[in-house]
């Protein structure tokens, strides 16, 4: 791996995926808690989910940014090496802190990971799911 990436760091993980997903439906959203969302054969997202993914790179910035605020004020464990699901009753105040923290950014990175975070909580909302974190 080529370390001249802006932001790598020698003890990154850039080989591995971390996915955030949004259920489209109620059998989607029974998947999800059985950790059935990826198939291995296709080495996919299996259809009915929404998702944006990214490497460890990312996730730091959207840990030091974003989760660690949902974190403190939605009593979650958003943390590397974990699985978290925010339900129905958290997501409003995460689409909350979520706009907040893109309005009192000025990192264009993070405000365009942090855009499409914002519209997989809008799309969980709508659809009445959760919103699972495999980090």
């Amino acid at each position: 791996m080529s370390n001249n990436i802006p932001g790598y760091k020698e003890y990154l993980d850039m080989d591995k995926w971390y996915y955030i997903l949004v259920p489209v439906n109620d059998e989607a959203n029974d998947a999800i808690s059985d950790y059935a969302f990826y198939d291995k054969n296709a080495d996919k997202v299996k259809d009915g989910f929404l998702y944006m993914r990214f490497h460890e790179d990312k996730y730091c910035l959207m840990e030091e940014y974003l989760f660690n605020f949902i974190d403190a004020e939605c009593d979650l464990l958003i943390n590397m090496y974990e699985e978290e699901f925010a339900d129905q009753e958290v997501l409003p105040s995460i689409l909350e802190i979520t706009e907040r923290m893109i309005n009192s950014s000025d990192n264009e990175e993070f405000i365009k990971l942090a855009n499409e975070f914002k519209g997989l909580v809008e799309k969980a909302i709508e659809f009445n799911t959760c919103i699972g974190f495999f980090f």
